[in-house]
């Protein structure tokens, strides 16, 4: 096997889990390059020029794809295991600054002009629901279900995107459900410390 191939079977693992199966791969690779192309078309049909239509299709690449990743056994018995903490799933989550680019489309194309508030809703209300939800690992499954339904109703009490309505479909489970809380998943499964108050 080449040092190439090696790199990037190395960098996949890190990025979903190295239990991941070929069946979680395939998935997440086919969700995330459907969600891109079906991204990008929906946005050149809402009238997003060459830039937003590119962004858009890089951000479902990322959170679709991601939406399934993040909910797999693999993933998140990787995000849980030891040496990982909360200020690391915060991190992460504060690396999903999405909301500003969605916005910013919707403006360009005229959807939007409360561009700075929605996107700090957006991004307010997932950073606030991953503290939550790591500071209460007990009820870690059902905070990770009702705060992604949350974001969910909030993204329609904003205004969902004109040239992403996707996005808090796959924004949400992405991270809160899955990457926050792993609530598909029981805690004998994957060594969540429950201890943690």
């Amino acid at each position: 096997m080449s040092v190439w191939t090696e790199s990037v079977k190395s960098g996949w693992a890190n990025l979903v889990g190295p239990e991941a199966t070929r069946t979680n791969t395939t998935i997440a690779l086919g969700s995330a390059v459907v969600g891109m192309v079906g991204a990008a078309m929906w946005a050149k049909r809402s009238g997003a020029g060459a830039a937003s239509t590119t962004t858009m299709a890089a951000l479902a690449l990322d959170l679709i794809g991601g939406a399934y990743v993040n909910n797999t056994r693999a993933s998140v018995r990787w995000y849980e295991r030891a040496g990982q903490d909360d200020a690391d799933h915060l991190r992460f989550a504060a690396l999903h600054g999405h909301p500003v680019a969605v916005a910013w489309a919707d403006h360009r194309v005229g959807a939007r002009d409360n561009v700075a508030s929605w996107a700090l809703a957006q991004y307010g209300y997932m950073m606030l629901s991953t503290a939550v939800i790591r500071r209460s690992p007990i009820h870690r499954r059902s905070l990770g279900l009702a705060l992604t339904a949350g974001g969910l109703v909030l993204d329609r009490a904003l205004g969902s995107s004109t040239v992403a309505p996707w996005f808090a479909w796959s924004y949400y489970p992405k991270l809160l459900m899955g990457h926050a809380a792993g609530s598909l998943w029981p805690e004998t499964d994957i060594g969540v410390r429950s201890s943690r108050r």
